[in-house]
């Protein structure tokens, strides 16, 4: 089986969607433990998280 240049493509492209929601989740899941105080995320990120 040949796969095609766009094809190949498209797999990457998923895969980079994919990564990029799954740092998305951590990062509203996770809260910054140094004394700075962690900077108020987008209100877009609030519906990534999990808890």
């Amino acid at each position: 089986m040949k796969k095609t240049r766009h094809t190949v493509t498209d797999i990457i492209m998923k895969t980079i969607v994919a990564k990029s929601v799954k740092a998305a989740e951590q990062n509203a899941n996770s809260a910054c433990f140094f004394w700075h105080h962690q900077p108020t995320p987008p209100k877009d990120l609030k519906k990534f998280r999990k808890f």
